[in-house]
């Protein structure tokens, strides 16, 4: 009988801690409806130190998964030994088949640690590739760590493993160009978790649009613009010069403070916008998905570069899902999901004029038509995993 144990392993907090636990429990999803026992061992920012894997052991959906507490400082970060030491029991234990690394819960030497023990023990390896992130934060060494890690972690150890799970073409293309066999998977969801929501349909001509997500570090650190993830600054100064209409922007995941530490030049046009602007902070997964279908429209600007070109927002996935239609910019693969006007629409942040002249038409649009889109956005279906099954099962052929 073929042992169909899978482990996904790496830094992401599962199911729903953050954008990385979502991609993973989706593709869990996935594989168990193929016939894979899954499982997963990620991080958590609650647990000591000192706590020994088994003892962190939870389920949540059928799924059993694991946690390395999250590293602390440099020496956290380099104990990537006994984390590697850990993880090999741990796939020994479960008698797992097959690994698949996601990033790495330490530097990403513990990757290459495990490949060489996975090959050695034929252990197929697979990588499950979704951003390649800039280094433009911090300071000078921290940087430099990061981006020879990074780099690291792209071009060598993924392009030696069996197989690659992308999220973008973009990956795809440089993955197949160095030999790898690769499988295209955007972010996927659970159909019922999403059919429970109840999307809000006001009767009011008041847009309501939501952001949720950190556009950019807010921890102290030096943050260059290059590195800004979401280009919440220019949504905000987008609907400063449109203040006159008749709106409500709820943001969550950041905090006015926050956001100030970083945009200083801000204060005027947040006073001009006074209560049509709101920041309300963190908020967990289960809360920000309500909040979406409760709104008219999520906006997400992002700058048209490699780090966006390789990732694939989780919050499209999400907003599309929850029956919200989203106002974005045309990075990544979003083409080929987006309809202009039936589940969304594509701005130009680079023309103000275009921008400016786009936003005043969505603000203008009549409830009936709001409601159509959200109701459009509802029926898709897009993101479901059982819309991958028969393209996951011949990739899982290939590499095993």
């Amino acid at each position: 009988m073929i042992n169909k144990k899978i482990i996904y392993i790496g830094n992401f907090s599962f199911p729903y801690g953050n954008a990385s636990g979502s991609r993973v429990f989706g593709n869990g999803c996935l594989l168990r409806e193929l016939g894979y026992e899954v499982y997963f061992l990620g991080l958590d920012n609650e647990l000591l130190q000192d706590v020994h894997l088994s003892e962190t052991l939870k389920e949540y959906d059928g799924f059993k998964y694991y946690n390395f507490p999250y590293p602390l400082g440099m020496k956290g970060w380099l104990s990537f030994r006994k984390r590697y030491k850990q993880a090999v029991e741990l796939i020994q234990d479960l008698e797992c088949s097959t690994v698949v690394l996601y990033g790495s819960p330490t530097i990403s030497l513990f990757g290459n640690l495990l490949r060489k023990w996975c090959k050695k023990n034929s252990i197929i390896l697979l990588a499950d590739c979704v951003d390649w992130l800039s280094s433009g934060s911090g300071s000078f060494a921290y940087k430099l760590i990061k981006f020879v890690d990074n780099d690291y972690q792209k071009r060598i150890l993924n392009s030696r493993t069996n197989g690659m799970i992308v999220i973008s073409k973009y990956l795809s293309d440089f993955y197949q160009k160095k030999g790898v066999k690769t499988i295209i998977l955007p972010p996927l969801i659970k159909r019922e978790r999403y059919e429970a929501l109840s999307s809000t349909i006001s009767k009011s001509d008041k847009k309501y649009l939501i952001y949720i997500g950190q556009p950019f570090p807010t921890d102290g650190r030096k943050v260059q613009e290059s590195s800004y993830k979401d280009r919440l600054d220019k949504v905000i100064e987008l609907l400063g010069n449109l203040s006159s209409f008749d709106f409500v922007f709820d943001i969550y995941g950041i905090t006015q403070h926050e956001y100030l530490s970083v945009i200083k030049n801000h204060d005027l046009v947040l006073d001009k916008l006074g209560e049509k602007i709101k920041f309300h902070g963190k908020i967990k997964n289960v809360l920000a998905i309500k909040k979406v279908a409760e709104a008219d429209f999520t906006i997400l600007f992002r700058d048209k570069n490699r780090m966006t070109s390789a990732g694939f927002p989780t919050k499209f996935v999400e907003t599309i899902s929850c029956g919200t239609p989203i106002i974005t910019t045309n990075t990544s693969d979003l083409s080929d999901y987006l309809i202009n006007g039936e589940n969304g629409f594509f701005v130009n942040i680079d023309d103000q004029n275009l921008l400016k002249n786009k936003m005043k038409e969505i603000l203008k649009l009549d409830r009936i038509t709001v409601s159509n889109m959200k109701e459009s956005c509802k029926k898709s279906s897009l993101f479901t995993h059982e819309n991958y099954l028969d393209e996951m099962q011949k990739f899982m052929n290939s590499v095993t």
